[in-house]
Formats: C-alpha cells, sequence, structure tokens
C-alpha cells in the first residue's frame, strides 16, 4: 500500500509538471509566432491545510499571463493522498464554475500584483 501511494504521489507531480510545461509550451509558441513583450506572472504558495500533517507539503501554483488569465493548481497533500485541482481564471476571476478558497484568492491577487 505504501509503495502504491508513493507511486501515486510521483505520477501526481509530473502530472502537474507536465501541466506547467503545456502552459509554458503554449505562451512560447504564440510569443514567437506573435513577438510581443507578453508577461507570464507565476506564483507558488505553500501550506498546510490539515492538523495532522507538517511541513507545509500542500500547494498552490498560480499561473498568469499579461491579461491575468491563466490557471491555478492546488496540490492537497494528507497522511492518505494527494489530490489535485486545476482551475480556470479569466480576466483576474474565476470561470463561473470554480469558487477559490482563501489560500487560492491569496495565491491569485499576489500573482496579479506580481509580489
Amino acid at each position: 500500500m505504501d509503495i502504491l501511494f508513493k507511486l501515486l504521489s510521483i505520477i501526481s507531480f509530473v502530472g502537474v509538471g507536465y501541466l506547467i510545461f503545456l502552459f509554458y509550451r503554449k505562451e512560447w509558441h504564440q510569443k514567437v509566432s506573435n513577438p510581443t513583450d507578453s508577461k507570464i506572472k507565476v506564483k507558488l504558495t505553500r501550506f498546510n491545510p490539515f492538523n495532522d500533517v507538517g511541513g507545509n507539503q500542500s500547494f498552490i501554483i498560480c499561473i498568469l499571463d499579461e491579461n491575468n488569465s491563466g490557471c491555478i493548481v492546488t496540490s492537497l497533500h494528507n497522511k492518505e493522498n494527494t489530490r489535485l485541482y486545476a482551475k480556470e481564471i479569466n480576466n483576474g476571476k474565476p470561470s463561473d464554475k470554480n469558487t477559490l478558497s482563501k489560500e487560492e484568492k491569496d495565491c491569485l491577487q499576489k500573482a496579479i500584483n506580481n509580489s
């Protein structure tokens, strides 16, 4: 069971890396085909949403373009599993079907302000 958990955790992190790669590749392709001074904003926040797990192993990564559109990827880690959530952001706001947690709102605002 422990090996399965480790394998699923590795697959989850590889999946997040692949999402980030796809986003950057899309932005790079647009920049090459339409050479403007586009700016990508990235903010990473680590936190601990559960009392039984230490070390701020959960994280939120917010990736936005110059129009504050992009995505938020949230990884929630506890003793039993790790869950990943991706939410679309349009013009600095979540899409209609998504709501943001307090931590996600803070990360989004810091990415928008580029701090």
